[in-house]
């Protein structure tokens, strides 16, 4: 326990100076000493005087958690101002631990050593905003009053690395570790566990003296590879571990170039598939993939054949919808349906009854209406990676070609369902372009083509096992033989007024709720027109400073429509 004396001063004036007295077995606990080092700095503030006084607390934690002094005063903040699902912020901390905002810029390589160890969780905001939080695994050994050292990666598999790896990758993408944390804990995985070929083989090819960049997409590539079957990687997915923003164009311009060290060393090279070489795709060379992964059980590349992008559900960002009360109820049941604790059981009752088990859904309506962002926050929900299908690329392959990439995305989709826990969806965008109605009397190679891909689907949807959702702005061009094989058909039409204006207190704020009562009544848009006006407006407010009002955002609305300069009713296309 500590006691307080007091002393005088020079002005005459006393202060309160706490002595630790020596601390007994029964009071030495990881929470304790936290609770202690909490009230201390809540007290005095943090300082090395204050560290003196309470060194058995500070070297208790510290022992338990292997930390230091700083990073002890941190995680007693933390877990005294996050709780339950909340965390805190830097500005919390700040005023805690008794500095200024920028005094607290020092502290920040104690907050990136807390989440290197995984004991302090930190998470980004919308605007760019960090906060945070205990992990439950560190909350744990407090509670237990037990030491931990984080997760021990050694002496484990390359399966179970590339499991830890997708992990890492997730922590990143939720911005719970940065570019560099995410580096260290790679290499991490590879130098705890040198028995495994993997490992090896990154050390061979001396990927350590590349740049931090090239490592990151390495590394990415390969989890790609083993867990999904990527064999090449679209761009934009890679922009993500280059850690400069400025550093994204000149990073690609050396890939164009075949200039990164990465290529020249014949370990990463261009994407494509179907013989189209494609600058836009990342891929593993042949050698990475025939020597770095032999211990790994890969799914089978012969099915990996059409266009494709696995989309992991954890790289989905959580979006609130709002919808009609018609829709809303259908796309509830969709999301029980797809719930594996229902989904499961509802095509094991189907089998036992002779009916088919898979399940084909068509989203439709105007643009705007949310069909895209339905399917993701579907697939967010019920856990389910997505298996996007760029409808576009289809149809833009030699004649014969495409035939082959359509049988081979339904063979590589069979192949998913087998080798993941969670059936993902079958995402077909836009649908219509190769879903229209069937041809007559067709003469040129082109519209046989065409017939021929049509054929393909249809018979796959029979017999489908897993679920296929698809999209279109134009269902009444739809062929009836796909209409009939469609179990859900849900229409999303643009939002009544009443949800817009719901959608527009969700997206743009500072203004009364009047005003947003205004907008929904006078603006019949959909909820993608509502967030172009939203963006638009808070571009404005980023580039001028001044506060967003009703006069401006009109002034966006009215410049949101092609109609509006017309004269004609502003009906929202």
């Amino acid at each position: 326990m500590a006691k307080s004396n007091s002393k005088s001063t020079n002005n005459g004036t006393t202060n309160d100076v706490t002595i630790q007295e020596p601390l007994d077995k029964e009071t030495m606990s990881m929470s304790a000493c936290l609770n202690r080092i909490m009230l201390g700095i809540k007290n005095k503030s943090y300082s090395k005087s204050l560290v003196e006084e309470m060194k058995d607390d500070f070297d208790y934690v510290g022992n338990k958690f292997s930390i230091c002094p700083e990073e002890s005063a941190i995680l007693a903040c933390v877990l005294e101002n996050s709780c339950g699902y909340s965390s805190c912020d830097e500005e919390d901390m700040a005023e805690f631990i008794g500095c200024t905002n920028i005094e607290f810029i020092g502290f920040h390589k104690h907050l990136n050593s807390l989440a290197r160890k995984r004991i302090v969780r930190i998470s980004k905001g919308r605007i760019g905003s960090r906060s945070y939080s205990v992990l439950k695994e560190a909350s744990e050994a407090i509670i237990n009053d037990i030491e931990y050292s984080g997760t021990n990666f050694s002496g484990i598999t390359t399966e179970e690395m590339f499991t830890h790896m997708g992990h890492m990758f997730k922590s990143f993408k939720d911005d719970e570790i940065n570019h560099d944390i995410l580096l260290s804990d790679l290499w991490m995985l590879v130098d705890a566990n040198p028995q495994n070929i993997f490992s090896q083989k990154i050390v061979d090819n001396k990927l350590r003296k590349l740049s931090q960049n090239e490592q990151r997409v390495f590394f990415y590539l390969c989890h790609r590879f083993v867990i999904y079957g990527d064999l090449s990687v679209d761009f934009r997915y890679i922009n993500d571990f280059i850690s400069e923003r400025d550093e994204t164009q000149r990073f690609l311009r050396q890939f164009q170039s075949g200039k990164l060290m990465t290529q020249i060393r014949k370990l990463v090279t261009f994407g494509g598939s179907d013989g189209f070489l494609d600058k836009t795709q990342v891929a593993l060379t042949d050698r990475v993939k025939e020597e770095f992964f032999t211990e790994v059980d890969l799914l089978d590349e012969g099915s990996m054949d059409g266009n494709k992008d696995i989309m992991s559900c954890d790289s989905i960002a959580t979006k609130e919808l709002f919808y009609n009360d018609t829709e809303q109820e259908q796309v509830n049941r969709l999301e029980q349906l797809l719930d594996e604790k229902y989904f499961k059981g509802i095509q094991e009752r189907l089998e036992e009854m002779g009916m088919r088990k898979g399940f084909n859904i068509i989203l439709y309506g105007g643009p705007g209406t949310g069909k895209t962002e339905t399917t993701l926050q579907l697939a967010k929900k019920t856990g389910r990676d997505i298996f996007y299908i760029d409808m576009s690329k289809l149809r833009s392959k030699w004649v014969g070609e495409s035939e082959k990439s359509v049988k081979g995305i339904f063979t590589t989709y069979k192949n998913l369902c087998k080798n993941k826990a969670l059936k993902p969806i079958l995402f077909f965008n836009e649908a219509d372009a190769i879903f229209g109605k069937r041809l007559e009397n067709i003469e040129s190679s082109a519209a046989q083509m065409l017939n021929t891909l049509q054929n393909i689907i249809l018979q796959e949807m029979e017999t489908l096992e897993g679920i296929m959702i698809c999209t279109t702005n134009l269902q009444c061009n739809l062929d009836p033989a796909f209409e009939r094989r469609f179990i859900y058909k849900i229409e999303l039409e643009k939002p009544g007024e009443k949800v817009r204006e719901k959608i527009w207190k969700s997206m743009l704020k500072g203004l009364d709720d009047k005003n947003y009562t205004i907008l929904a009544e006078k603006y019949l848009f959909s909820g993608g027109q509502i967030e172009n006006v939203a963006r638009k407006s808070t571009v404005e407010y980023i580039l001028s400073g001044n506060k967003t009002t009703l006069e401006t955002v009109s002034k966006f609305c009215d410049e949101e429509t092609f109609s509006s300069k017309s004269g004609r009713n502003r009906i929202g296309f």
